[in-house]
């Protein structure tokens, strides 16, 4: 027989049967036990038999630990009655004949006897070790259905604000007519059709919030107590500070707004009204693609990519939308990740930027009146100075009836001088939203260049290395990109010695950045030079202009690019042009 029979075989048996451990503990009890005593297996498994004895039987329990032995003794049931049985004792011990076991077997002897209601809370507080029920928070209370008291822990007393005594000369019915009669009629569906209830129930009595629970078994009714006031408290502040955030996102000036990247889920009222909806049913749900062109809504996929590989925490961009009404406007929007109703979600705030972009604007053409009338006099200026030379020269042809070959030269020189400012010139006018961008290859690009650029170095016997790494392509106009290398380069040329060298290097930056570096071993910039760099008309050349590098800090803001400058005085300069790679989204992501 396995072990499985005999635990079916002992737990079916109708003789009362409990296994007791050597400290009086109950390691096993039988069905039979727990029907006729009335307790429930879990609650007497691990406890002592003392919890069920008596004090006037608690001698009792040397005679049970003696082998084979047979006497009476008394039980305790669970609804308050003393039960008079006879006790058959059996030791044994296991394989390690060092730990013992009782087997109990009980049958009742005598008519069950009812122990008064005094005895009962004495006996029962008293025999639970340790006064296991008065050491839980919760008050718990257990009453016949005529309200009269069995049990009340030591947190009930405290609760209902009295002494066991005084508590016993009325009941709890009358307590709650006097008290709380609203939760006198809620208990009334316990005594009539349920067999429990639960409820939150502010008790005016004590001022507090309470978890009610209360079960009935038979003509027993046991209530359970547990003060929630805090948990109430801090429900309501939670309330009250929802409400309050709830107030000022809907009355703010500003549109606040939370999406899932495709669709609005949020809006507030500043938000109708700036998108010119009718009403907030007309935004929840409408689709972002509606509101940004494919080529805006292609920036919105970067700005959400960037924020949930964690790259950014907040993104700020202006973008051109399409209102519902069909106008267009320019709107800022300042996106990050936040939890909405539990999920992840985008808090975007929209400002609308059209009348500052209208001030920026005339600001921008008074600034372009006073550049261009500045940068019309430098050019003036540089032109006329070779000019002088040139006019000076051919008036001694003139004159003399004969020329130099080496006046020639220098009137070469000043003619190449003149057609530099103009190209650069002319280079910085065109405007930027004529350009259009494609995939850049830079390693074929800057190795074109540098094909261009080698009859220069060599004339002047310089160096010229390069070293590369394997790059993304990025997202730009190659003309531009080839005219800003081609500068650099030619301005390391034109810094460094006969017998120089010059290093160009094209590494991978960071993991959306390629970088292009070109170092000299020339003569070096001061610091506060460097800061004067891309000014028109200032040069650390002789003969320079300075639109050379203007004219590479133009193209490269118009990439979302930085060039940095290091240098160090007869030593050499080191210029990185950094440039974010080309990202690919297809068709498909941005109808999405």
């Amino acid at each position: 027989m396995n072990t499985m029979l005999y635990q079916e075989c002992f737990n079916a048996s109708p003789v009362w049967q409990s296994i007791l451990n050597q400290r009086g503990e109950f390691i096993e009890v039988n069905n039979a036990f727990c029907q006729h005593l009335g307790y429930s297996k879990t609650l007497l498994l691990k406890q002592s038999i003392k919890c069920i004895l008596p004090l006037q039987a608690q001698q009792d329990i040397k005679k049970i630990k003696e082998a084979y032995s047979t006497h009476y003794t008394k039980f305790i049931h669970a609804q308050g009655q003393v039960i008079n049985v006879k006790l058959m004792v059996t030791r044994f011990e296991m394989n390690d004949q060092e730990t013992c076991y009782y087997l109990l077997q009980c049958e009742p002897q005598l008519k069950e006897q009812h122990v008064n209601q005094s005895y009962y809370l004495e006996t029962y507080k008293q025999e639970l070790p340790e006064g296991i029920l008065d050491n839980i928070k919760e008050a718990i209370i257990t009453i016949r259905l005529d309200g009269q008291y069995v049990f009340l822990n030591e947190n009930a007393v405290q609760m209902l604000g009295g002494k066991v005594e005084d508590l016993q000369k009325n009941n709890f019915w009358s307590y709650l007519e006097i008290k709380e009669q609203e939760l006198s009629n809620k208990f009334y569906q316990l005594l009539t059709n349920s067999s429990s209830i639960e409820l939150e129930y502010y008790m005016n009595q004590l001022d507090s919030w309470f978890d009610i629970r209360a079960y009935r078994n038979k003509d027993l009714i046991t209530i359970v107590f547990l003060n929630i006031s805090k948990r109430k408290k801090a429900e309501q502040l939670l309330r009250d500070s929802e409400m309050h955030y709830k107030n000022l996102v809907e009355h703010i000036p500003e549109t606040i707004t939370v999406h899932d990247g495709k669709k609005f889920i949020y809006m507030n009222p500043a938000g109708i009204r700036l998108f010119k909806a009718r009403d907030k049913k007309e935004m929840i749900g409408y689709s972002l693609l509606e509101l940004f062109s494919n080529h805006e809504y292609r920036r919105v996929k970067e700005n959400i990519r960037l924020l949930l590989t964690g790259k950014k925490k907040i993104t700020t961009t202006i973008f051109r939308v399409r209102c519902l009404n069909g106008e267009y406007m320019e709107v800022e929007a300042t996106t990050t990740i936040i939890l909405y109703r539990g999920k992840p979600a985008f808090r975007t705030i929209f400002k609308d930027v059209s009348e500052r972009k209208k001030m920026d604007d005339l600001i921008r053409k008074s600034d372009k009146l006073s550049a261009v009338a500045q940068l019309a006099a430098g050019v003036a200026h540089e032109i006329r100075n070779p000019l002088t030379s040139i006019k000076g020269f051919l008036q001694l042809f003139q004159r003399e009836g004969q020329y130099d070959s080496h006046f020639i030269s220098l009137i070469m020189d000043e003619l190449n001088r003149v057609e530099s400012i103009i190209y650069e010139y002319l280079t910085l006018a065109k405007p930027n939203y004529e350009t259009t961008f494609n995939k850049v290859n830079l390693q074929e690009l800057i190795e074109q260049t540098i094909t261009l650029s080698e009859t220069q170095s060599i004339l002047k016997n310089i160096s010229l290395y390069y070293e590369f790494e394997n790059v993304p392509p990025i997202y730009g106009n190659e003309k531009q990109i080839k005219q800003v290398v081609m500068n650099l380069i030619r301005n390391a040329i034109e810094a460094v010695e006969v017998n120089g060298q010059i290093r160009l290097r094209l590494i991978n930056h960071s993991e959306d950045q390629v970088c292009i570096e070109v170092e000299d071993n020339g003569c070096g910039i001061s610091k506060d030079r460097i800061e004067r760099l891309g000014e028109p008309f200032y040069s650390t050349k002789e003969k320079g202009t300075g639109l050379g590098l203007m004219v590479c800090y133009k193209i490269l803001e118009h990439h979302n690019g930085v060039m940095n400058v290091h240098s160090e005085i007869s030593k050499g300069t080191r210029i990185e042009v950094i440039l974010p790679v080309y990202i690919h989204i297809p068709k498909e992501v941005l109808l999405t």
